[in-house]
């Protein structure tokens, strides 16, 4: 299942235009699918948005960084703890706040 099939905000978002994840990223897309809803899939999303010096690797075109952006937006709508948890739970420990993301969409 595509994610514009399985997340209907971001069909919203879509509208008639297809997804450049689900076409040309399925690998990612997927990836993105297994996460959804959980605290990792935020720094599963920052990885895929900075550009290591190391690797060689071009970026992706805007139109999948904005793409990425608005899935980022549309999580931390509908998950708002799971950011707090990602940020503060890095050692293992509880989360002693649970930080909302902001409310963009």
């Amino acid at each position: 299942m595509s994610l514009k099939n399985s997340i209907k905000e971001f069909k919203a978002y879509l509208g008639d235009k297809d997804s450049v994840l689900d076409t040309n990223y399925q690998r990612i897309a997927q990836s993105i699918q297994l996460q959804w809803g959980y605290s990792e899939i935020y720094s599963y999303l920052n990885k895929l948005l900075l550009v290591e010096k190391e690797r060689n690797r071009h970026g992706f075109p805007l139109e999948v960084l904005q793409e990425i952006h608005v899935l980022q937006q549309i999580h931390e709508k509908l998950f708002p703890g799971t950011k707090g948890d990602s940020i503060n739970n890095v050692s293992g420990h509880p989360a002693k706040s649970k930080q909302k993301g902001p409310n963009w969409l």
